[in-house]
């Protein structure tokens, strides 16, 4: 990418990440570590050569580094550095910001059910930004969502997403697709998401309490 030139923190910042494509490399690395091959699957429209140059470009600038896997793996694995990492923060607000566009549905975009753990990042708050009196209930949750499994955990400390496996056991199942999975944790429809949410009594109730703590919440 061609430098804008100013002596400016943005400008700076976009010198490194403003490429298209770019963030979206972020977002898959923040998900987790993976490989080439993983990732050009996750970012559907992308040509293998540009993957690679945006991968060698962040490399360059210290936000991703490559690893060689000894065998039986002998693999390279991308990974953030710490001060890539640090791009989740800003990452999430703009998915924060972002949120009331997905209410249209996911209509002909590709959809990953993987994606699910950046949008989970980003429809819950982080416990200072909780009201006085609010809580996150101690509830964990199995997502199975187009083909992935995202294991989401809610307690004192506040709400964190990874991908799982398919016979992680979770209080509380949540079974549909991305659009279905987005409109109950969100509380788009309100209660009507067509999504399938399986447990006891209790966690499905605490279940409830979490997606009612969601920014998207009507009562928020």
């Amino acid at each position: 990418m061609k430098s804008y030139g100013e002596f400016c923190a943005l400008a700076r910042g976009l010198d490194v990440i403003g490429d298209r494509w770019t963030m979206l490399v972020v977002r898959e690395l923040l998900i987790g570590p993976s490989r080439y091959a993983d990732l050009h699957r996750s970012l559907p429209g992308i040509a293998t050569n540009l993957l690679a140059q945006r991968l060698r470009s962040l490399e360059e600038a210290g936000v991703v580094r490559c690893e060689e896997l000894a065998a039986p793996v002998s693999a390279r694995v991308y990974s953030l550095t710490d001060w890539g990492r640090g791009l989740q923060a800003p990452l999430v607000e703009i998915a924060r910001w972002a949120v009331p566009m997905m209410h249209t549905g996911a209509g002909k975009d590709h959809h990953q059910g993987r994606w699910m753990v950046f949008a989970i990042m980003a429809l819950f708050p982080e416990p200072e930004m909780l009201r006085a009196g609010e809580q996150f209930p101690i509830v964990t949750v199995r997502v199975d969502v187009d083909g992935a499994s995202l294991l989401v955990t809610s307690d004192a400390s506040g709400v964190t997403a990874t991908v799982t496996s398919a016979d992680t056991t979770a209080g509380v199942t949540v079974t549909g697709t991305s659009d279905e999975v987005f409109a109950v944790l969100s509380r788009r429809d309100g209660d009507t998401s067509t999504a399938r949410v399986t447990g006891s009594p209790t966690d499905i109730r605490r279940f409830r309490q979490l997606t009612e703590l969601a920014l998207t919440a009507p009562a928020r």
